[in-house]
């Protein structure tokens, strides 16, 4: 039974922490994955492939583009292109650069003062990388980094490059959910060993040991009552231990007797030694073969000044 509920528990928790890195490697994990996977697919364009992509993006929002070529043979910086929002000139800036290149705040107040030189309206700050938080007064600035600019750029993209990199998360993902679930059985076998044995039902005794408890409290019978025959069980030894504390108990100069240690008898005396009770003890030790040999400590009775006796059946 008990092997029973460790094979549970240990299931239990496989299954509770399997489905746990499961949820979070497919909910979480694998669009966080396929965001980065994206980005760094950005980042390893070509700067000119990038830049059309990312004007591309914001013609929805607005923007008219200039082409790359009109804006260089006008001598602007190669790294800034012009748009046209609401009829107002914007300047585009796009940062290539590799997934953790960041845009320092000193680049984006440079930018800022280029805005205001060319006198644009506004200006758009997109790199694959990060945009350093930077305050900027005075004109409209729009931010694309990271995370925004694959949202941004992402449902341009050809279908096959999207396919590609949802494919090859997948296998990832696939990959660390199969090491995950190998770590929840080894943590559920883990945790079963850890974990306390849970508590066993009372059995019932075999009857031989409760008839002689209830005989050792009943009403001191004659010595010479006979000794019942002990029943051919696991506990016959005590149950001829039981038998021997209730019929030494029952004598007349004995208070009680029990067994300190198990060969030693300990009775204590409601009288000064008498050779006689004494083998009256031994004789009923004899019925039992294997208590026959043990050992008697006598207790002297309440206020006697003698000693405590030990001495050996056999002897006698």
């Amino acid at each position: 039974m008990s092997n029973a509920v460790s094979l549970l528990t240990a299931l239990l928790i496989a299954v509770l922490a399997g489905g746990a890195i499961t949820a979070y490697l497919w909910l979480y994990r694998r669009r966080r994955s396929e965001t980065q996977a994206g980005i760094e697919a950005l980042a390893n364009m070509r700067w000119r492939e990038f830049s059309r992509l990312v004007v591309e993006a914001l013609q929805p929002r607005g923007f008219e583009p200039e082409s790359v070529e009109q804006t260089l043979e006008r001598g602007s910086q190669p790294e800034e292109l012009r748009l046209q929002r609401d009829g107002r000139p914007w300047l585009l800036s796009c940062k290539q650069g590799h997934a953790n290149y960041q845009v320092s705040a000193a680049v984006v107040a440079e930018f800022a003062n280029a805005v205001r030189f060319a006198g644009a309206s506004g200006g758009v700050l997109a790199t694959p990388g990060r945009i350093a938080p930077a305050e900027v007064r005075g004109i409209e600035l729009e931010r694309y980094d990271g995370p925004a600019l694959w949202a941004l750029v992402s449902p341009l993209l050809p279908e096959s490059l999207r396919n590609d990199l949802t494919a090859s998360t997948r296998k990832r993902v696939m990959r660390e959910t199969l090491f995950g679930w190998a770590a929840a059985i080894v943590l559920g076998a883990v945790a079963s060993l850890l974990l306390p044995d849970p508590p066993r039902s009372v059995e019932a005794q075999p009857a031989a040991p409760v008839a002689a408890a209830t005989a050792a409290a009943a009403p001191p019978a004659a010595v010479a009552e006979p000794a019942l025959t002990a029943p051919a069980d696991p506990n016959r030894e005590q149950y001829e231990r039981a038998e021997v504390m209730r019929m030494v108990s029952s004598l007349p100069s004995v208070e009680r007797a029990l067994w300190s240690t198990s060969s030693t008898l300990l009775v204590y005396q409601l009288r000064e030694d008498d050779e006689a009770d004494v083998k009256e003890i031994c004789t009923i030790l004899e019925r039992y073969a294997f208590l026959r040999s043990s050992r008697l400590q006598l207790q002297p009775p309440p206020g006697s000044d003698k000693r405590v006796r030990f001495l050996q059946c056999k002897t006698y």
